[in-house]
């Protein structure tokens, strides 16, 4: 019924500022109890193993966004989207996902691949087979919440990624905690040795944001730079220009 829709998180360089992408994230807006936080449904779809059916929906939503603003001949950025553990096991997610970018005819590189670090904690072969078919297919593939307790060195050794994405929980008493900048920047320092882009999420402040740019985190996200939104206010501030644009670094 449309109550499951995509807000969009702006993703920026950290030199110069500009919007460079943003995240699809889905928000239940109820007509009965208003906005429901992910909280509350994304675990209940999660255990009854229904959570590959909103992902679906979440990303034929996006392509239809995308290929409104094309029709239009409207700025577009990058959108990355997200796939779990489970999409993999539910559904054959690569296909599904190609079916729909064939279907609205988006052009691969407005689309890249989120891909949680935990989903690939274990050796499992359909996974390594499924993550190298959407390599091979085009998609850009993320490395989404490395850092957030289940980090493992291997999984950078053995998948080919394009992006880095450190999760927020190292901004996390940032200003206070001597550990957190000399940590940070080892890993920015490892990704870039190692050919992978690198994204930070959680920015909440300029101090944090100017940390990252002087380490070398090519990207950021967070509060400071804005919080999911509806399409239609996207659409505006890129529209209005109080969101400048640039896709290349």
């Amino acid at each position: 019924k449309g109550w499951v829709m995509p807000f969009y998180q702006p993703v920026v360089f950290a030199s110069g500022r500009e919007l460079c992408g943003v995240e699809a994230l889905a928000r239940w807006i109820d007509p009965k109890r208003g906005f429901l936080s992910p909280g509350q449904f994304i675990p209940c779809l999660e255990n009854t193993r229904l959570i590959h059916k909103l992902d679906t929906c979440i990303f034929e939503r996006v392509c239809q966004d995308i290929r409104d603003r094309l029709n239009r001949g409207l700025p577009v950025v990058p959108v990355s989207i997200n796939l779990s553990r489970l999409d993999f096991e539910l559904m054959d997610a690569v296909s599904g996902l190609d079916g729909i970018v064939s279907q609205y005819q988006i052009p691969k590189d407005l689309l890249h691949v989120e891909i949680t670090e935990s989903a690939l904690s274990d050796d499992v072969s359909f996974l390594s087979k499924a993550v190298s078919e959407l390599k091979e297919r085009g998609y850009a593939l993320w490395l989404d919440d490395f850092g957030s307790g289940y980090s493992s060195l291997n999984v950078l050794k053995d998948y080919d990624f394009d992006v880095l994405k450190l999760d927020m929980k190292f901004l996390v008493g940032f200003e206070k905690n001597e550990k957190a900048k000399p940590l940070i920047k080892a890993c920015i320092d490892m990704a870039n040795q190692m050919g992978l882009k690198t994204l930070c999420e959680g920015v909440e402040t300029e101090a944090q944001a100017d940390f990252l740019e002087a380490s070398g985190c090519l990207r950021l996200q967070g509060f400071l730079y804005g919080k999911p939104m509806r399409k239609e206010e996207l659409s505006a501030k890129i529209d209005s220009q109080e969101f400048k644009v640039r896709i290349e670094e």
